[in-house]
């Protein structure tokens, strides 16, 4: 019973996370202005313990400041921010795409090709939906976790995941405002071609080809 109960309040935390996320990211929750652990417990009608727990996510994946005996602060995503997560998204994803495009002719390499292009095909079908941009940094998401996932390294996965889920204010902000859904696929297609390829360093400039462009269009979103 005991194990329920925790698998029960792990599963409420994780929709708490998935509500205050995409609160922030819709601007439903303001920058710079504080809430309070109770409020969001009065309006989902919960205890305060699972929104704790997702307000410490968040916290981790500097989404949000604590303050102390006050509530919570929606951190503001800028530029400076922006530019070093990319840049350590390059240096990641970057590193893991090289890998891929030394293994492809391992089973595990063939799957992930296989999946990449599926995972492709998906993102063209989705280009003309209504809520396409939602669906595309979805599909993006899965696309990208899954060549740093290839690399079996636990730690580049998880801070990738902090990082993405950091940017994803960043990423739909672009997508939306400079309609970028065809470039970006494009540039998806052109680092999988090069991945095939098997030339490292090719797979490596196209990583870094799709971040430069990544961020140029970010700076047009955003100020310093």
């Amino acid at each position: 019973m005991k194990f329920i109960t925790k698998l029960q309040r792990i599963s409420l935390k994780a929709q708490v996370y998935e509500y205050l996320k995409q609160a922030i990211i819709n601007g439903d929750l303001k920058v710079g202005e504080i809430y309070s652990e109770q409020y969001f417990a009065d309006k989902l009608s919960i205890s305060r313990t699972p929104v704790r727990e997702a307000i410490l996510q968040l916290q981790h994946e500097n989404m949000v400041e604590v303050k102390a005996n006050r509530g919570i602060i929606v951190k503001p995503l800028l530029l400076d921010e922006i530019k070093k997560i990319i840049e350590t998204r390059l240096a990641i994803e970057g590193y893991s795409s090289s890998i891929l495009a030394k293994n492809l002719t391992t089973k595990e390499g063939k799957n992930l090709i296989y999946l990449l292009e599926d995972n492709l095909s998906k993102q063209q079908e989705i280009l003309t939906s209504s809520d396409a941009y939602y669906k595309f940094m979805k599909l993006d998401l899965e696309f990208h976790h899954a060549i740093v996932n290839f690399t079996n390294n636990n730690y580049f996965s998880e801070i990738i995941k902090m990082l993405r889920s950091r940017l994803e204010i960043a990423t739909l902000k672009s997508l939306h405002e400079t309609n970028r859904l065809n470039d970006a696929l494009n540039e998806h297609y052109l680092l999988v071609n090069d991945i095939k390829s098997g030339d490292s360093q090719k797979a490596f400039q196209a990583f870094k080809f799709h971040m430069q462009k990544t961020l140029e269009i970010m700076e047009q979103c955003y100020d310093t």
